[in-house]
């Protein structure tokens, strides 16, 4: 319950605790104010109480320049508020706020807060904040050690009162002949019963410190004093300008960012900026291991309409990974584990294939183990169904066979990832969730960070997952506690701390930070692996050049939350986005990126196709390479024609068409918006034309040209019945319509199967991929395989009638 008074008396304290981002440190844009728990003038019955107008005004233009305030008191828990005006605008607006109450309800004790953390630290006022707070010496060393990091002190009012005893490391006045304000002698009420009860003066407490009590004889005249780093009021009055001089003084020690940046961020998220009760997005940006950024937009929960902050927490998905292999990675370190054991040292259970498959192979995506979520979509479960860490693992215990010799190829596969968290568990006897925080969050201070694996677990300060559709939002849950792969709510606070670990290492060495930037290869120690999105690093992240650039990058995307991060590690600059708003952040992420790292891309944002050098090809040369290409070992497909003169490219459920442009007889470049140059090759190898595609620095895609069958619908019928996987323990039923053949699974209620060549399909759903039927030695069919980009050969046996 908050408690009030309706006496008119007029108090602030504002302590403001800077922690200065030009120190080796976390900081960040974020103030603590500080607060007092007494309910009564000294022993007295006469209420006392924080001063409302002096909290919110403050917190109201921190918030506004993109500030996060946190509150503490003595004992933490609720604090009594009073002198509220609500005919005041800015007051009335706060005090029907459930988010801003609530911080008044609950706030922190001082151990509780880590001092890195700050830019500031501000005393608030009122009646109260004479009691309870100038002796607590936890509140002291808080201000004392972020005034020691170049840090800002700033009171108001009575507030000044909590800086009465405050001294440095050697005991002496920590602002000795500095000139110091707050509500003086003169205009205090000697008569009254509430001033007998005051400890102390505040005039004579700052003198006898040490400092030089100063204040305006008019009084209510906004009266600001500024000596060095502290920041002082002498009443109410000087709220509204000591809080513009306490911003100055942070933004003025904020370090490498040009000037009119912050502006120009601050653009980037304009979107916002009349649409502040819609999901958002909370936004970090480092330089040289320092913050220069770190700011929410939009709301955190449209019920209750709290704001995004950057301690607000979402879910990153597969973002998560890199703190999978960081754990792996530093257990080798320890020397507890090396990447060349075999798995099943760790985890017995694991059915023995024939060959060993080693913790390197987990981490490198070469396993030869299927993927446990394409398994999953095929087994049948919805995206909204509960699924645990044992479910994945038994859907993984559950394969029978490889797909290949591990560490002889790549593939998509999340089920290595999986597989270390029980190895960390068998190793330490925890959880990945319970060893990342004794080990990884809670060294690095990152108290709004970890892994949810349990789904009934209620998480406090989280943003709400959103879908955002044209008639409105709807909540879009997530019910799976699985780790290693995803389930890793975190802040945008916090994951600074996390890439700031990386320029000065707190926990692990720099030559593990290396490491994860490393790219990751197959057996012979130089085959590595460069899917489209990049090459594949131990972190779990990809290289990728940016317009000539290099960048490490990835994302997550899991329910409403969409996450991205982008590292220009020869620029020092790491930027990220983390939101609720159920789309892809990468544009604001990398926007942000470049209004930092300025020019320095040595290509165009987009391909100027005008200038680029093609050569004139007639509609019979192009007309050569038109036609179908399949491949078959990703189960696509691809379509070639012909329109207006020039190639056309477009995939095979036709729902979209690329203009190729020829650059060589044989050599075409896609037509795309942005930078990456995608290339189309044409070859012909014992008589059949084959399609080589790559995009920027990825892989050969290879795809032959063939002839699509097509089936009578009487001839189809012999595909149709009922198929069953024992393992999965699953049935899929192949039915026919005049459309040809289909069938349906609980996550999608109609997958169409396209033919390409004889006894064989192409699936509308990408975990089904290609479907091959077997026939026996009477060209019956027995059944059929699913091949895809993520399992190979999973057999489907056709049940007998």
């Amino acid at each position: 319950m908050y408690r009030s008074t309706s006496k008119l008396y007029q108090v602030i304290m504002i302590g403001i605790l800077f922690s200065s981002l030009l120190a080796p440190a976390y900081a960040q844009k974020k103030i603590l104010f500080v607060t007092s728990n007494q309910e009564f003038y000294g022993t007295s019955k006469i209420t006392a109480a924080n001063h409302f107008e002096e909290i919110v005004i403050p917190y109201h233009l921190f918030a506004k320049a993109g500030y996060t305030v946190d509150f503490i008191s003595p004992k933490g828990g609720p604090i009594p508020i009073g002198y509220i005006n609500s005919s005041d605008s800015i007051q009335k607006k706060y005090l029907y706020d459930a988010f801003f109450m609530d911080k008044l309800e609950h706030t922190s004790k001082p151990l509780d807060i880590n001092t890195d953390d700050y830019s500031a630290i501000l005393y608030t006022g009122g009646g109260a904040a004479m009691f309870g707070v100038a002796e607590d010496q936890t509140i002291q060393k808080l201000t004392r050690k972020i005034y020691n990091k170049n840090g800002v002190v700033a009171a108001i009012c009575h507030g000044t009162a909590g800086l009465a005893y405050l001294r440095d490391d050697a005991g002496k006045s920590l602002y000795k002949d500095k000139k110091i304000t707050g509500f003086p002698n003169k205009f205090e009420n000697k008569e009254a019963a509430y001033y007998k009860t005051f400890p102390f003066v505040i005039d004579q407490a700052i003198k006898s410190n040490g400092g030089h009590f100063v204040y305006s004889d008019n009084g209510w005249d906004g009266f600001t004093i500024v000596d060095g780093r502290f920041v002082t009021g002498q009443d109410p009055s000087s709220a509204s300008k000591m809080t513009h001089e306490i911003i100055a003084l942070i933004e003025a020690n904020t370090p490498h960012i040009p000037k009119g940046t912050t502006k120009n961020l601050d653009q980037v998220f304009s979107e916002w900026d009349n649409a502040q009760h819609k999901p958002g997005v909370a936004a970090g940006l480092l330089k040289n291991g320092e913050i220069v950024y770190l700011k929410g937009f939009g709301t955190a929960d449209v019920n209750h309409q709290s704001p995004i902050t950057v301690d607000t927490k979402f879910q990153i998905g597969t973002m998560s990974k890199q703190f999978t292999a960081f754990a792996i990675l530093m257990l080798e370190e320890q020397g507890k584990l090396s990447l060349s054991d075999d798995v099943h040292k760790y985890i017995p259970q694991l059915p023995d294939y024939g060959y060993p498959i080693t913790i390197n192979h987990l981490l490198s995506q070469s396993s030869g183990l299927s993927d446990f979520l394409a398994l999953k979509e095929i087994a049948g479960w919805r995206s909204k169904d509960v699924f645990t860490q044992q479910d994945a693992l038994d859907l993984i215990f559950q394969q029978k066979k490889l797909d290949y010799i591990p560490g002889t190829r790549f593939s998509q596969t999340a089920s290595g990832l999986i597989l270390l968290t029980e190895v960390i568990k068998q190793l330490t006897g925890q959880t990945l969730a319970a060893f990342s925080q004794q080990h990884i969050f809670q060294p690095l201070g990152m108290t709004n960070t970890l892994f949810y694996d349990d789904n009934q677990l209620i998480i406090t300060n989280v943003a709400a997952s959103y879908q955002v559709e044209k008639n409105g939002l709807k909540n879009n849950p997530i019910n799976y506690s699985i780790t290693g792969t995803t389930n890793l709510y975190t802040s945008a606070a916090d994951l600074s701390r996390w890439y700031i670990n990386f320029k000065n290492p707190k926990i692990g060495s720099k030559k593990l930070i290396e490491k994860l930037n490393l790219p990751v290869t197959l057996n012979d120690g130089s085959t590595t692996y460069n899917p489209t999105a990049g090459k594949l690093l131990y972190g779990q992240q990809y290289q990728h050049a940016e317009r000539g650039v290099p960048k490490l990058w990835t994302y997550g995307l899991e329910g409403g939350y969409a996450s991205n991060i982008f590292i220009f590690p020869n620029q020092n600059v790491t930027s990220f986005v983390l939101g609720n708003n159920n789309r892809y952040n990468g544009r604001l992420a990398m926007n942000m990126a470049i209004e930092l790292l300025g020019d320095v891309f040595p290509l165009p944002a987009n391909i100027d196709f005008d200038q680029l050098k093609t050569i004139k090809l007639t509609p019979q040369q192009l007309d050569t390479y038109s036609g179908h290409y399949l491949d078959n070992e990703n189960a696509t497909a691809r379509k070639l024609y012909v329109k207006n003169d020039t190639l056309r490219y477009q995939t095979l459920d036709g729902n979209d068409e690329s203009l190729l442009v020829p650059v060589s007889e044989n050599t075409f470049q896609m037509v795309v918006d942005g930078d990456d140059v995608i290339i189309v090759k044409f070859r012909k190898e014992d008589g059949i034309m084959k399609m080589a595609y790559t995009s920027a620095e990825s892989d050969e895609y290879t795809y032959e040209a063939y002839d699509p069958v097509k089936y009578a619908v009487t001839t189809l019928t012999e595909f149709t019945g009922n198929f069953h996987n024992n393992a999965l323990n699953t049935t899929y039923t192949l039915s026919q319509n005049e459309k040809g053949l289909f069938t349906s699974n609980k996550n999608q209620p109609l997958i169409i199967l396209s033919p390409t060549q004889k006894d064989m399909f192409l699936s509308s759903a990408r975990n089904l991929g290609g479907i091959r039927f077997a026939r026996d030695k009477q060209k019956h069919i027995t059944g059929f395989y699913i091949n895809s980009d993520r399992i190979k050969n999973l057999f489907f046996e056709k049940i007998k009638h």
